[in-house]
């Protein structure tokens, strides 16, 4: 019985000095690029953070003038460092870095060692994501936000669009191939210009790469792929789209129907194959119904989709909800983009079209 005492507080002893050793290799031996540190905001974090005790002690005269912190955007941030009592404090340059990063309480933030005083660092939401606004830093603010409002503004309301609109003339047709160069001759005013702005498309990534899901005529977004070939089959079906007409599916998600930030991504091969390469209005309608609503497509390097106020009102006067497979089924034959939406919900285990 002593025998057996004797050697397990051996081990345990054999076991600290692992320890031991293993912490002092990780501070005086370790490659600086896997030492890192994380600080949850909480509490008047706005003007200044403390530095961990342990880093601070294990680093000791490593941390000298200041931090340097390369965030996610790319822009590099200079913190002074200052001492109060025993503890070390990102001071002077920090309220700036929280304003550009928009950081909020129970945000965490992860600092990985770069060497010289120099950090990457990460910022998580309380969500558990990474906080997608850290991604732009100073790119997006009040300014770009204001422009971006004032241009969505402009549009979405529940329009009467006159029913002269859909004349069409074979030079005029939606998918004609004189449709570019003629679109200019029909006196319409230059859609909005995002060149010079970032639409904000990150969060709604699930419609992101979409260039190998095209069938035949049938594009899908990637939720919309995942369904198994019979429902995909069903759904089409239901939807009744007319022959050789091209139509895109996707599944509404929480930020499909909510009345802030809703960015609708529209398949990037659908865009490419059947709309021009510009910013511009498309008329959406339900089957059967006389009413028209006029939303903004957006075209730009980064996405392409409908977005914010204008497809909001779509969404709110239809009722739709998270979890709806649209089918958006482009009508050939307009003079100007016009897309039918077929809505299928899903209830008791079985597809219904909703009217």
């Amino acid at each position: 019985m002593q025998q057996e005492h004797g050697q397990a507080s051996m081990v345990e002893e054999g076991c600290d000095s692992c320890r031991k050793w293993q912490e002092h290799y990780y501070w005086e031996h370790m490659d600086v690029s896997k030492i890192r540190f994380f600080k949850l905001m909480t509490g008047d974090f706005a003007k200044g953070t403390s530095i961990p005790e342990k880093f601070a002690q294990n680093f000791k005269g490593q941390i000298t003038g200041g931090f340097e912190l390369n965030a996610p955007s790319g822009k590099t941030w200079h913190i002074s460092v200052d001492k109060r009592g025993d503890e070390l404090f990102l001071m002077s340059g920090w309220e700036d870095f929280v304003k550009a990063h928009e950081l909020q309480e129970n945000d965490l933030l992860l600092f990985t060692c770069c060497g010289n005083s120099s950090f990457q660092v990460l910022v998580f939401e309380a969500s558990g994501c990474e906080r997608v606004s850290s991604m732009f830093g100073n790119q997006i603010g009040p300014d770009m936000c204001k422009h971006v409002k004032n241009i969505v503004g402009q549009h979405g309301k529940h329009c009467p669009v006159n029913d002269s609109d859909d004349t069409t003339t074979p030079s005029q047709l939606v998918g004609s191939p004189h449709n570019a160069s003629s679109s200019k001759k029909l006196g319409e005013p230059d859609a909005p210009n995002t060149s010079n702005f970032i639409v904000n498309y990150s969060a709604n990534s699930d419609d992101g790469s979409d260039d190998d899901f095209a069938n035949s005529n049938c594009y899908y977004s990637m939720f919309a792929n995942r369904l198994r070939d019979e429902e995909k089959e069903e759904i089409i079906g239901l939807a009744s789209i007319q022959r050789n007409n091209p139509a895109f599916v996707t599944v509404l998600k929480k930020q499909h129907v909510q009345r802030n930030n809703n960015s609708l991504i529209i398949p990037c091969r659908f865009a490419a194959d059947h709309l021009e390469e510009r910013s511009q209005d498309i008329i959406l309608r339900r089957p059967n119904r006389k009413d028209k609503w006029l939303v903004s497509y957006y075209y730009s390097c980064y996405t392409r989709c409908f977005q914010n106020l204008p497809f909001f009102k779509f969404v709110r006067d239809n009722k739709l909800r998270e979890g709806d497979i649209c089918v958006f089924e482009l009508l050939k034959g307009k003079m100007r983009v016009t897309m039918t939406v077929h809505v299928i919900r899903k209830a008791s285990d079985r597809f219904i079209l909703v009217g």
